[in-house]
């Protein structure tokens, strides 16, 4: 805006000034006054205009393929050359500056150079609108980047003060400590091992925020913890099994991300049945997406997750994180309504 009113104010200004050169005058203007006034009144007749119309044209002219563009563009400049020409010099005639018998010749002649003056502008003006619509479109990614850095920043904010929640709920604590004090008396090695745990668990949750991405094999590590401990808890009730694909200790993944998947199947399929449970960890990777699953044999799950569960906590991480496109969450029951199996995928990138 500045720049149109830096040009307008420019193009007022010398157009005053020819004025003054131009209509006092009775006699035909001479020399370099006459060049320079010529000059600033075509110049006025046509930027005004020009100035008034080209960044619409140029708008238009983004949406298309860059051939018509530049001829939307070029076209536009020379119609508004042509039509402001005609209209400048039969003004400077009326004004006693071209005689009445050679106005058809300096139509011509006028309108000849300004047409082949147009065409580099047209040119010009093409590659302008090129380059503002592709800082603009930059700017707009740049923008729904930040958002969408901002939202999975406050996701994980949620999700960090959520799993620590979680583990500093009473009953957990008081479960783990009263099995790592039983142990204590019966094998004090595994005690203190189970302590470890615990603190290795209570540690990630306090770190999640320390990167918005850690290693797949860092996420397993808290699974092994967690399962360990649910372990002591749970006794024979829980059986488990995890099948890695070599090579993905590297991949990035959000903190907590499978352990969230984890909890849920010990929680619902394991837990809550007399008999317990068995879950099933798979984790393998395809060129370019890691593949989680997390299959249990309770009694499946019926639609989709409610606001504020786990699964839907970290579905909104996954989609803000990676985008919708790029990473999601899946959900299906098996046969008979019975287990369950929950799929996460994300692009496969290594953890920085």
């Amino acid at each position: 805006m500045r720049w149109a009113l830096f040009a307008g104010g420019t193009l007022l200004l010398a157009a005053l000034v020819t004025a003054f050169l131009v209509i006092p005058s009775s006699e035909p203007l001479s020399g370099v006054t006459r060049i320079y006034a010529l000059s600033v009144f075509y110049g006025t007749f046509i930027g005004f205009p020009s100035m008034l119309v080209m960044p619409a044209v140029g708008r238009h002219a983004m949406h298309g393929p860059p051939v018509a563009a530049l001829l939307r563009c070029m076209a536009a400049c020379a119609a508004i050359t042509a039509v402001m020409m005609t209209l400048a010099t039969v003004t400077l005639t009326g004004l006693g500056a071209f005689p009445a018998s050679a106005l058809k010749r300096h139509l011509v002649i006028d309108g000849g150079i300004g047409l082949a003056l147009s065409l580099p502008a047209g040119l010009c003006a093409f590659a302008y609108s090129r380059m503002a619509g592709r800082i603009r479109k930059r700017d707009a990614r740049l923008r729904e980047a930040e958002a969408l850095r901002e939202r999975a920043e406050l996701l994980e904010a949620e999700a960090r003060f959520d799993a620590l929640s979680a583990r500093l709920q009473p009953h957990f604590l008081f479960n783990t400590l009263n099995s790592i004090a039983t142990l204590v008396r019966e094998d004090p090695r595994a005690a203190e091992a189970m302590v470890e745990r615990l603190a290795s668990v209570l540690r990630s949750s306090l770190d999640a925020g320390a990167g918005r991405q850690v290693p797949l094999q860092r996420e397993l590590d808290l699974v092994s913890d967690y399962l360990e401990l649910e372990r002591v808890r749970l006794g024979a009730r829980l059986r488990c099994a995890l099948d890695v694909q070599p090579g993905l200790e590297r991949i990035a993944v959000p903190p907590f991300s499978v352990q969230t998947l984890v909890e849920n199947a010990v929680k619902y399929a394991v837990a809550q049945r007399r008999e317990g449970g068995e879950v099933q960890v798979t984790v393998f990777a395809d060129a370019h997406h890691l593949r989680i699953e997390v299959r249990d044999d309770g009694p499946g799950i019926s639609g989709a997750p409610p606001p504020g569960h786990g699964l839907d906590m970290l579905t909104r991480r996954l989609a803000s994180s990676f985008g919708p496109d790029e990473a999601g969450l899946s959900i299906s029951s098996g046969e008979g309504g019975a287990g369950a199996c929950v799929r996460v995928w994300l692009p496969r990138t290594d953890a920085t």
